[in-house]
């Protein structure tokens, strides 16, 4: 364990990465990565692992290299930085349709509000009440427990 105030660096890959958020400790500093690399990281247990070019060692002895990433999410060519794959939006993008799997567990279309009937919402019932600073932290705590 890394003591309050001493150092320390964690890498994630969900939106934790100001100072001390992960865990309480003011010192540890949180870096934003994808999931894979998080992951090569942990299993090599050394944030200076190069998964690309660098071997790990087993239990066995025998040195082995972890696989690239798959899976029918990524790119069967891989992603190459060198082609210009933007695409300008049409003028109007009304008649865009964006296509997403109905199966997905990630992913799904938002339906549109209802249009505002031009009258503000009244005597709702109080959720939360704050006077001074409050920030998604105070609403939704992070610290030593994650």
């Amino acid at each position: 364990d890394v003591k309050k105030g001493e150092k320390n660096t964690i890498v994630n890959s969900y939106n934790r990465n100001f100072t001390g958020r992960n865990d309480a400790n003011p010192a540890t500093h949180a870096f934003v990565t994808s999931p894979e690399l998080v992951t090569a990281l942990s299993i090599a247990g050394s944030l200076d692992f190069d998964p690309t070019s660098q071997k790990l060692k087993g239990k066995d002895g025998k040195e082995f290299k972890l696989s690239d990433p798959f899976g029918p999410e990524l790119p069967v060519k891989g992603f190459d930085p060198g082609v210009d794959t933007y695409q300008a939006p049409p003028p109007d993008g009304a008649s865009l349709k964006v296509d997403v799997d109905p199966k997905s567990q990630r992913l799904q279309l938002l339906e549109p509000f209802d249009v505002w009937d031009g009258k503000d919402y009244v005597d709702m019932t109080i959720l939360i009440k704050v006077k001074g600073k409050c920030t998604t932290d105070h609403i939704s705590a992070a610290g030593p427990w994650l």
